[in-house]
């Protein structure tokens, strides 16, 4: 058979040695034999191949991945360096966002309705019409000085990265914009309190609903400027000369409804945070808490929760009040308080169980009351929640409707004896927390011992059949009548009793 007959493919066998024979195609005379420990030496040879082959394959996957750490890492160190501040330094933000449920349902008292003011509502569609009255006023304030536009620009530029570490979102204008932000909203702020002090005619100012919308948007806590902004522009338009005080000039507005007079009122102590934050100084005038501040009210707390966990379950005392028809029931009088010394000036008598309350007067500018709420609970969880404790107050003692606003109405609380201001209190007080974990604590609330007082004085078997008695015999003229009537028949009939079992006796 010639080679080309040959079959291509080689045949394999094993012999009854148990060898390993190969026939190779073109060489009939040739065999390979390999016997098993040749054929072991083969494979360990292979697997050591494929071993070194995947070791190396590891290496290099090894080097890959290092590499994409690396190069990982440092765009991550290059994001670090260009933060602000230190570590472990807190950001001096004070100027937040509300959110949660607070802002969720009640967007119309949280965000501006007619001027953007920073920020966080720079561009919006509907406030655009404002933006021609922002420049309208700048031109009015550099009319009113000497100052160039370019003394204002400078002063603008400089604060920009202390402004901008204020709020408590990031800001993605670039420096320009931001500084060129601070500069037309800032003057604009200043321009239409100066306006008011002037008395000139003015359409925004003269428009009374304008006026009004503009005022309430001026504090709104999304909707401000760092103070700091608004006293270097303003000594900018003053140049130094002879002139009213900043805070002097705002405190004629903002002190209006509260009862602090604009010629004796002082700013806080240490930096003025933002418009908000003086107007809700003014609004609750400082008071020194026992408890102290800082790390001293923390220990506080700290203590007192610690001896309130102590107690026995029924003992726990809750932080909310029972409504106004319960505590009148228990023998509780409410009164409106004559002469307060701010709107949470709450005080109960325990020695004749008289609530006294300061009347609401149906606060009209909501707004700003639930902004200055806002405020207080973003300025730290150390802080004394003045606001809060109030709100969480007539929030218990409205929670009946209408029967309990009937009570706060006789007692001169709700001036205008609608629902509608206890329906208010009440859906802040569910917004905040309620009587979960929004309410404030056993150490900055600021009626814990009074709320102590109130029950115990209710716990008292005495006070509250006093005022059953008094509710269902003496709550108006007829039965008053009727009860002295009763009194005195009872009376008539012992001295008839009396004077008939006498002469019995005596025979």
């Amino acid at each position: 058979m010639d080679n080309a007959d040959q079959p291509l493919l080689a045949a394999a066998y094993h012999d009854e040695a148990g060898e390993c024979s190969a026939v190779v195609p073109g060489e009939e005379s040739v065999v390979h034999d390999y016997n098993g420990t040749e054929a072991d030496e083969m494979s360990v040879s292979m697997q050591r191949r494929l071993e070194e082959s995947g070791a190396s394959s590891v290496c290099v996957d090894d080097e890959q991945e290092d590499a994409e750490a690396k190069k990982m890492a440092a765009s991550m160190q290059r994001r670090l360096d260009v933060l602000p501040g230190k570590p472990h330094e807190s950001e001096p933000f004070t100027i937040f966002r509300v959110s949660g449920p607070m802002r969720d349902r009640n967007r119309h008292l949280y965000e501006p309705q007619m001027v953007s003011i920073g920020p966080f509502h720079r561009g919006a569609a509907r406030l655009s019409a404002m933006q021609e009255h922002k420049w309208r006023y700048l031109r009015d304030l550099l009319d009113r000085g000497d100052a160039p536009l370019a003394s204002y620009a400078r002063a603008a530029k400089a604060l920009e990265p202390s402004a901008r570490r204020r709020y408590a979102e990031p800001v993605s204008l670039p420096p320009r914009e931001f500084a060129e932000m601070l500069l037309l909203d800032g003057c604009f702020i200043l321009e239409f309190f100066l306006k008011g002090e002037d008395g000139a005619a003015d359409a925004l100012i003269d428009a009374a609903w304008a006026m009004q919308n503009v005022y309430s948007d001026l504090f709104l806590l999304e909707n401000q400027l760092p103070f700091f902004v608004l006293e270097s522009l303003y000594a900018v338009a003053t140049h130094g000369r002879d002139h009213i005080a900043l805070t002097s000039l705002l405190a004629k507005y903002l002190t209006v409804e509260t009862p602090q007079d604009a010629a004796t009122a002082r700013p806080p102590d240490g930096e003025i945070l933002h418009l908000l934050h003086l107007h809700y100084h003014w609004f609750l005038p400082s008071e020194d808490p026992a408890g102290g501040s800082g790390d001293n009210r923390k220990v506080g707390e700290d203590e007192a929760f610690d001896e309130w966990l102590a107690k026995p379950m029924d003992e726990r005392l809750p932080w909310l009040l029972p409504s106004a028809s319960e505590l009148e029931d228990a023998g509780v009088t409410f009164r409106a308080k004559k002469s307060p010394r701010s709107l949470v000036d709450v005080t109960f008598r325990a020695r004749d169980g008289v609530l006294e309350i300061p009347a609401v007067e149906s606060y009209t500018n909501r707004p700003v009351f639930a902004n200055l709420l806002a405020y207080e609970q973003s300025r730290g969880r150390w802080e004394l929640q003045r606001l809060m404790s109030y709100v969480v107050l007539m929030a218990s003692v409205a929670a009946h409707g209408r029967r309990d606003v009937e009570i706060l109405q006789r007692a001169g609380v709700f001036v205008k004896g609608d629902e509608e201001t206890a329906a208010f209190y009440a859906h802040l007080g569910e917004l905040c927390g309620g009587a979960g974990a929004g309410t404030p604590g056993v150490a900055n609330n600021c009626y814990a011992d009074m709320f102590r007082d109130v029950r115990e004085y209710c716990g008292r078997s005495w006070n509250r059949h006093r005022a059953v008695l008094a509710h269902d015999y003496f709550s108006n003229p007829w039965t008053s009548m009727s009860a002295a009537a009763a009194v005195l028949l009872l009376v008539l009939t012992v001295v008839q009793t009396v004077y008939t079992v006498l002469p019995y006796y005596h025979h």
